[in-house]
């Protein structure tokens, strides 16, 4: 049994996802496939239109570029790539899911010419909720559960990005550790409940005195570090006392004024002498061992190689 022109478009437009036939100079020339508006836009407005003239340029750029991959390897080309309704010119009003959507591309070389020309069939499925899933894992895996800041292994995955680039272009970084002053004895009289609620509120209260490119991580226990690029030991200890002032204060404001909350910092930044990690971390850590002899509460600078 064969199925004739007509069954066959009820078969393809009944595929859960859309099918474009796009030509070699990017002119829609088909598109087929069931537009579920919980997943996708409806374009078929597109039909006739070229990809030039409906994506902006370096989204146009992307899809020509794959267009001619698939047909110079005769075969299947798979690509991902985010794409919104407000970037395609016809889109921005219709029916559909909002935001940037991950689409994986299935694309092949169609078997025979289109309007004169070679074409593909471009399937494109949506697979924004799998992507939402891969970032909350990887998200997940260099977060502390317990403060939501930067954990270790994130930590050094940045410090060793720094450090290279301090190694290859001199760009300076400066590094401060802090440890929360007499800690045991704040769980002992209160609690782990309040020491779990006082990290927390510590690190909320650290992140506002921090920039955007500025990373808080808990390196552990009641220890914490923070990266500073672009930032010398002179302005590490800027910020790093205007940390210590906010925590002293505003702990006990926000949980409880009978908590008596500060902590001790250490501040170096990378050296032309460094050869390693471990040199700056070792100086740091100095650093917050010679506040807290001196008395606690207190920011001391190491910046001697």
């Amino acid at each position: 049994m064969y199925l004739d022109r007509d069954q066959m478009l009820v078969v393809l437009n009944a595929l859960p996802d859309p099918v474009f036939v796009l030509t070699e100079t990017g002119l829609y020339a088909g598109l087929y496939g069931h537009a579920d508006p919980k997943y996708y836009h409806d374009a078929k407005d597109l039909l006739g239109a070229s990809v030039r003239d409906v994506m902006p340029a370096e989204v146009a750029e992307s899809i020509m570029e794959h267009i001619q991959e698939a047909l110079h390897r005769n075969g299947l080309l798979k690509v991902e790539y985010p794409l919104s309704s407000q970037q395609v010119k016809g889109l921005e009003n219709s029916a559909g899911p909002g935001g940037t959507l991950w689409f994986e591309g299935h694309v092949q070389p169609f078997p025979g010419l289109v309007d004169g020309e070679r074409a593909v069939i471009w399937v494109a499925r949506n697979i924004t909720r799998r992507k939402q899933l891969e970032d909350e894992l990887l998200e997940a895996s260099q977060t502390d559960p317990l403060t939501h800041v930067a954990n270790r292994r994130r930590l050094m995955e940045v410090l060793e990005f720094h450090f290279g680039a301090y190694r290859r272009y001199r760009h300076p970084m400066a590094l401060i550790m802090f440890d929360l002053d007499h800690f045991k004895q704040l769980n002992d009289r209160f609690g782990h409940l309040t020491g779990d609620r006082v990290l927390r509120c510590l690190c909320d209260l650290c992140r506002q005195d921090l920039r955007e490119n500025d990373l808080l991580a808990r390196f552990g226990g009641e220890e914490f570090m923070i990266v500073l690029p672009s930032t010398t030991a002179e302005r590490a200890a800027q910020t790093a006392e205007r940390i210590r002032t906010h925590i002293s204060t505003g702990v006990a404001a926000e949980l409880d004024e009978e908590l008596n909350v500060t902590i001790s910092l250490g501040v170096s930044e990378l050296l032309e002498t460094d050869t390693s990690l471990e040199q700056v971390i070792q100086r740091v850590d100095d650093a917050v061992y010679q506040a807290k002899d001196e008395g606690r509460d207190r920011v001391v600078v190491n910046a001697a190689g």
